[in-house]
């Protein structure tokens, strides 16, 4: 009975902590800022008192206090474990397991050291606050005129985000063929989140076939939360109210696609303009297209006004890097001025050739800079590019002025700095199939003057009306051709005295690319990919008497020659 009575008398003091006393314990749901003072025997828990077990003091320079009082004004669950004497604090995020007299922890079953052990005085066990303050995510701060320790509470965790709504409605289920379709996307997000993308498929402006179509959509919150995917049936009955080119002709969007199958294309005669070409020079590196090992890609010496343009994909099993560098071989300290550039990628060749045509389109001269070579200096022109993984392909257009003779060079490495390895780089060859050189002539101005009250067209990137560039590979003095004039820039006004619609129908393969309408950037098509003979787009529409200007360049893997083809209404 004796020992009985020895051992609960050791136990009470530890099990006095964990009685509980509400009257003298704060609402944990509403604590942000616990005040505590050393030697004093009262809290202040958001402005409001509160009595202390026991008051916090100074031990080995550590700060301990009340283990119950701060965990519960925490808001935190505390349990004690009279077999194992382990005392468990749980937060919301993580837990911690003491002992007194210990001066270890486990922390999500990390072992670490406390500062100081964990120690009963008067029957209530005293923690080191720091150290299980900072370990619950909790800021500590002391200020020493007051000895006034705070402690503030980490904000509560969002709750769950619950994914948004996709919702949508059509205002008639059942139309005609030609007759405008209405959408009306009706989307939320239960949490107030904004929607930051949607994903629509089949939402046709009108459909000129008919039967049944679905049609669907999904959207996505500022934290990256998809919808369910919503789906509605539009009916196409057999009445027609306009064909595919009709209705585009009325309803103009530059580069939407459609169908131009009853158009007997090659049939329409050939306007013929009096082309004028500009003096710039037009350095292309597109050749080994697929680059399987480090070395120069192609380089040679310009003076005055240039386009430099590369596209090459990393046919390596390594990642590369492609860089453009502009070298000073002269006596003199050289000026290159970059008046225009565009890059794209890593990616898909095709859509890489049509991102940097879209940006170099859309890009005016206000991103000009300077920069100034001394003699035997060599900088890189395409800064901040990134590392191209096996099978992704990068491209370039560079509007350039120089005003003393200078070097420029493509060169591909895995690692390490171009300029350094430069001089141990060798050339290499090129495809045999691809497109490298340099061509006199970079810019082409079409006049296109419309007389006449029917369908004609205006062909180019044949090699033939519309010649290819002749030039010569810097690197082998070969001459050759641009077969698809790769990295011209096309201008060509157009100007009708009767009303008109311009579309623009590729004829080699498929093509995605970009262009501008009387000044305004657009991705032609403005959605997927156009493959002949059938599918065109609209380019865009001309009044009678007026004067608009198409601006296009023939994007790097797609496949040329096209027609501009000019329909009256």
């Amino acid at each position: 009975m004796k020992g009985f009575r020895q051992k609960l008398l050791m136990v009470l003091p530890v099990l006095c902590l964990f009685v509980v006393f509400p009257s003298s314990t704060p609402a944990a749901a509403s604590t942000s800022t616990i005040v505590l003072k050393l030697s004093s025997k009262q809290a202040i828990v958001n402005g409001a008192v509160y009595p202390l077990p026991a008051a916090p003091v100074i031990k080995d320079g550590v700060t301990l206090v009340p283990l119950r009082f701060l965990v519960e004004a925490l808001g935190m669950e505390v349990h004690w474990d009279n077999q194992s004497r382990e005392i468990t604090i749980k937060g919301q995020e993580r837990e911690i397991r003491l002992k007194p007299e210990s001066k270890e922890a486990m922390v999500e079953g990390q072992l670490q050291s406390l500062p100081c052990a964990p120690t009963i005085s008067e029957g209530t066990t005293l923690i080191p606050l720091r150290f299980v303050a900072e370990t619950l995510k909790c800021q500590v701060s002391y200020l020493a005129s007051s000895r006034e320790v705070s402690i503030t509470l980490p904000p509560p965790p969002p709750p769950p985000n619950r994914p948004p709504v996709a919702r949508f409605e059509i205002e008639k289920t059942t139309v005609a063929q030609g007759e405008t379709v209405i959408y009306r996307d009706e989307s939320y997000d239960p949490d107030g989140d904004n929607l930051v993308e949607a994903k629509w498929n089949g939402n046709r402006r009108a459909f000129f076939k008919p039967g049944e179509y679905t049609v669907t959509l999904q959207v996505k919150d500022s934290r990256g939360a998809w919808s369910q995917v919503a789906s509605k049936t539009i009916t196409v009955t057999e009445e027609v109210l306009m064909d595919e080119i009709t209705y585009n002709l009325h309803h103009p969007i530059p580069g939407e696609p459609l169908d131009l199958s009853a158009l007997e294309m090659l049939q329409l005669p050939a306007v013929e303009p009096a082309t004028t070409m500009s003096r710039e020079m037009l350095m292309v590196s597109n050749s080994p297209e697929v680059v399987t090992r480090e070395g120069i890609l192609y380089a040679d010496t310009l003076h005055g006004t240039a386009r430099l343009y590369y596209h090459h994909i990393n046919g390596s099993t390594v990642k590369q890097h492609v860089y453009l560098l502009a070298t000073n071989q002269g006596l003199d300290t050289a000026t290159v001025t970059i008046r225009k550039k565009a890059t794209a990628g890593p990616g898909d060749p095709m859509a890489a050739g049509r991102a940097a045509t879209y940006r170099y389109l859309a890009t005016g001269a206000e991103q000009a800079r300077t920069i100034y070579l001394a003699p035997g200096e060599s900088k890189i022109l395409n800064e901040g590019h990134k590392p191209i993984a096996p099978g992704l392909c990068v491209h370039g257009i560079f509007d350039i002025h120089t005003d003393r003779e200078v070097l420029f060079s493509v060169v591909a490495t895995e690692n390490g700095d171009p300029i350094t390895a430069y001089s141990d780089l060798s050339t290499l060859p090129p495809d045999g199939k691809h497109i490298r050189g340099t061509f006199p002539q970079a810019n082409r101005f079409l006049p296109v003057h419309l007389y006449e009250n029917k369908p004609a067209r205006l062909v180019i990137a044949d090699g033939g009306g519309d010649s290819f560039l002749y030039g010569r590979d810097g690197a082998t003095n070969l001459l050759g051709y641009n077969k698809g004039n790769y990295g011209v820039s096309y201008e060509i006004t157009i100007e009708s005295k009767h009303r008109m619609g311009v579309f623009f129908s590729p004829r080699g393969g498929p093509f995605a690319g970009a262009a501008t309408w009387d000044g305004q950037p657009f991705y032609l098509p403005n959605r997927g990919v156009l493959n002949p003979p059938n599918q065109g787009a609209l380019l865009g529409i001309i009044e009678p008497g007026q004067q608009k200007t198409l601006r296009f360049m023939p994007p790097a893997a797609s496949y040329l020659p096209i027609n501009l083809v000019f329909i009256p209404f």
